[in-house]
């Protein structure tokens, strides 16, 4: 038989809303570490089952309809960063993700993300994933002429992802969310794929929302990078609009380090923008590169942000494309890889934070105003936060990628950036403290609504 091995980065799992009576939230992550090290996987590889922190929540393989529990003897592996993965996929085989919530209601709406990367790459896999709806299973979106409602990629960098929302009619009697990826097209001839979670923003997320009917729709697009999706930004961006009364119909498409040359090189990025239909655009470019328009080493970053933004407006005529104003490095020239050269040529724009923000936000400013674009400036709220509540921690460990609060920041910039609405009484927190988030969203008011600089 040949080989099948599909590897689930299961990056972040929450589910946050009104799922207890009590307004209570619960909120879960998966956490990868290195195989033979970690409980988690040990469990996996001994039971089949790879459980989630915080909360009563399990990634579970099926075989032939029965939960697989012989570890190697069954095909199940990790991968050498620790990703649970299945071998010998065939027809009926499928993953479940079931979380234990607390009074689950019907009607209750709930936001699915989902990545699948197989191997080898010379051709897409489709797939059927579904959601248990009382005790039906249904599809989170239509099934093609295939009977397939997702497919992966020939690509190892550049997985699709599936972002879905649906409303469940009937809660589960055992107060569970439930979703699985079945396997209907027979074996799959596929081998084991290792893959980082930092390369395409791999992040598998379920957020359970409430009862209530959004008052509007609006669809959009995020292209952009890294810093798009550490910690899922535009799942709080939607997580916030849902809270506020509105849906916001979002697709992603990012990839580590990629600049809007390199979006517009990859028929990937391409195709969701041509997609079209969409009210909003964001774009989001590499957070360097800006900095050195006007100079002798000029990358041309303007002229491929203006193509963008050209692209986006023949494909979706009534978008409004945004750029966002991304926030400097926490010292101003550390975490540079491979154009450290840079910090000594134009020292006065790396000396530190305030330096790199200050170029940061002329930059883009100008390339907004050149290409009749909206601006996000995260990267003015950024500074604000800096300078102002130095205890709330905006970077991760690099000193230069976000921190989950970061992402809420950029989030709640974002949607003011598109809604133009103080936010509400019943804001969402999502995992942040509420003293932290409200704070947080106070200064996207400042900056978004009233001008602060």
């Amino acid at each position: 038989m040949r080989k099948i091995v599909i590897v689930f980065v299961w990056a972040l799992l929450q589910t946050v809303g009104a799922m207890a009576a009590n307004g209570e939230r619960m909120h879960a992550e998966w956490k990868f570490a290195k195989p033979g090290k970690s409980k988690r996987g040990a469990e996996f590889l001994a039971t089949g089952r790879y459980g989630a922190s915080g909360t009563n929540a399990d990634l579970v393989f099926y075989r032939n309809g029965k939960k697989a529990a012989r570890g190697e003897q069954d095909g199940l592996t990790l991968s050498e960063k620790g990703y649970p993965t299945a071998e010998f996929t065939s027809a009926k085989d499928c993953w479940m993700l079931e979380m234990n919530v607390e009074k689950l209601a019907s009607r209750t709406v709930v936001d699915f993300w989902l990545n699948v990367i197989t191997d080898p790459i010379n051709r897409s896999y489709g797939f059927v994933v579904e959601y248990l709806d009382g005790k039906k299973w249904l599809p989170v979106a239509p099934l093609d002429v295939n009977g397939v409602n997702y497919t992966t990629t020939p690509s190892a960098k550049h997985p699709r992802n599936l972002w879905t929302t649906v409303r469940m009619a009937n809660a589960d009697k055992n107060s569970r969310v439930v979703f699985r990826l079945r396997c209907v097209q027979g074996e799959y001839p596929v081998r084991v794929s290792v893959m980082s979670p930092s390369g395409s923003g791999r992040l598998t997320h379920i957020t359970c929302y409430d009862e209530r009917i959004p008052q509007d729709t609006l669809r959009m697009l995020f292209l952009g990078n890294s810093y798009t999706y550490y910690h899922t930004y535009p799942a709080i961006f939607k997580e916030i609009a849902w809270h506020e009364g509105h849906y916001a119909d979002c697709r992603a498409w990012v990839s580590g380090g990629y600049t809007m040359k390199a979006h517009l090189a990859n028929k990937y990025s391409c195709a969701q923008v041509d997609a079209g239909g969409y009210d909003y655009v964001f774009l989001q470019d590499q957070s360097i590169l800006p900095t050195l328009n006007g100079t002798p080493d000029d990358a041309g970053s303007a002229a491929y942000v203006a193509e963008m933004v050209e692209r986006v407006k023949a494909a979706s005529p009534k978008a409004k494309p945004v750029l966002e104003i991304t926030w400097g490095r926490k010292f101003g020239h550390n975490n540079f890889g491979k154009y450290e050269k840079y910090v000594e040529k134009y020292p006065h724009f790396y000396a530190d934070y305030e330096a790199m923000q200050a170029r940061l936000i002329e930059v883009t400013t100008a390339e907004a105003e050149q290409v009749d674009a909206e601006l996000s400036p995260v990267g003015i709220a950024w500074r604000i936060v800096r300078r102002e509540r130095p205890d709330i921690e905006l970077y991760a460990k690099d000193a230069h990628h976000q921190s989950y609060a970061g992402s809420y920041l950029a989030a709640a910039v974002a949607y003011l950036t598109v809604y133009r609405t103080p936010f509400g009484a019943n804001p969402a927190n999502a995992a942040l403290a509420s003293e932290k988030a409200a704070y947080l969203r106070s200064v996207a008011e400042r900056v978004v609504l009233r001008g602060e600089k």
